[in-house]
């Protein structure tokens, strides 16, 4: 993500201030935008773990496979993009040093790009099971896999050009900064469109075409099942068939459908947050004079720049919405750690009240065989005094 760039190495004289409004309005987007972002997709990954490890299936399905890795780049979105810019916010100038300059760089754009990459395989994978049911049944997960370990390659290799491009200089007399340095003509230009094409323009080709390609297929697919149902309506004599057809699981099921509709909320959210983004940092690139426009330097534009990292914090709720399974694992936690807990305290407390009763039983009993061993000794003493009495008279 390119934040601020330049065309020379000269040092120009710049007066070291800020709007401190816009700034603050800023700090307090990102800072809920984390927020939302870590606890979102930590609880997504945590109840992916309870249903993997603490429940009876051991093995993860190919879409949980996948969500697990989108929730993994929104992680990475919030804690090495979101995060150093809510800091840079707000120190206002880069102070991390040269070495560090080079990190965040190189680390800001890789949860987008993996986002966008996890989000084609995902694609992918559902065109595969929805227009084609019989070779997807065929298929392993570890086609999934090497999808998936692509995205990632394919991702941190698209940062490596951030190393080159950014570094720590002095940008004015005595200010320092993370600023990006473009030597030759046009190199800022051909960079932030090969950067949008890249992370946006592509995989957003390969969304469209494989979700409208499912879309079809789902809906040839109902048409084809009214079809048939009302074909073997009319077929009175094999009444034994129709029911054995009925009882067969079709090839598209509503969980597939399901998935599909979670997963097409999510790419639109993609773009709807993404597109706006994109369009602003291509129109501050090729327009020279949008820097001194009133919408470069006013809230609208900082918004719309902020809204790429929306998706990040969005998507594990949307995940958590679709998903009953998911849902009812975390709810099961929650609640079975507060049984255990109420149970530990009646334990403590029945084990409390058991002391004390039985130590009041003790006391009880001590007491009555006392009183009843002196109430003896003083009929031992009478009768023998009432022996004495008769054997004197």
């Amino acid at each position: 993500m390119v934040n601020t760039t330049t065309t020379t190495t000269t040092i120009i004289p710049i007066i070291d201030e800020r709007d401190e409004i816009l700034a603050y309005w800023e700090i307090c987007v990102l800072s809920i935008i984390l927020v939302v972002t870590l606890i979102g997709n930590l609880l997504v990954l945590f109840s992916l773990w309870l249903r993997r490890y603490r429940g009876k299936r051991r093995k993860l399905t190919r879409m949980y496979y996948f969500m697990m890795h989108l929730s993994i780049a929104d992680l990475i979105t919030g804690v090495f993009n979101v995060l150093p810019q809510l800091v840079w916010d707000i120190t206002y100038r880069f102070q991390g040093g040269y070495g560090l300059c080079k990190i965040v760089k190189f680390m800001q754009p890789l949860g987008n790009y993996l986002s966008s990459y996890v989000l084609t395989a995902t694609a992918i994978d559902r065109y595969h099971a929805i227009c084609y049911p019989m070779s997807y049944c065929l298929t392993t997960s570890r086609q999934s896999r090497i999808m998936v370990h692509s995205a990632w390659c394919f991702s941190l290799f698209l940062c490596i050009p951030q190393v080159f491009v950014f570094s720590y200089r002095e940008i004015s007399t005595g200010i320092w900064d993370c600023w990006a340095e473009f030597y030759l003509p046009y190199s800022q230009q051909i960079y932030v469109t090969w950067f949008s094409i890249a992370v946006f323009l592509l995989p957003f080709m390969v969304l469209v075409f494989t979700y409208v390609s499912i879309c079809i297929g789902i809906w040839g697919n109902s048409e084809i099942s009214k079809f048939k149902k009302r074909d073997e309506l009319t077929r009175m004599d094999s009444n034994n068939n129709n029911n054995n057809n009925n009882n067969r699981e079709p090839l598209i099921t509503r969980a597939k459908i399901k998935t599909v509709k979670q997963m097409i909320t999510v790419v639109c959210l993609y773009v709807i947050t993404s597109s706006p983004f994109i369009g602003c940092q291509l129109w501050a690139t090729w327009d020279p004079n949008a820097p001194q426009t009133p919408f470069f330097t006013g809230p609208i534009f900082a918004i719309l720049v902020l809204l790429s990292s929306l998706t990040s914090s969005v998507n594990p709720w949307i995940y958590l919405g679709f998903n009953k399974e998911l849902r009812i694992i975390i709810k099961k936690f929650i609640f079975r750690n507060s049984e255990n807990q109420n149970e530990n305290e009646f334990l403590s407390s029945t084990r409390s009240s058991t002391i004390i009763g039985s130590t009041t039983r003790y006391n009880t009993t001590t007491k009555y065989q006392a009183n009843k061993s002196s109430s003896a000794a003083a009929h031992r003493n009478n009768h023998s005094a009432v022996v004495v009495i008769q054997t004197k008279s």
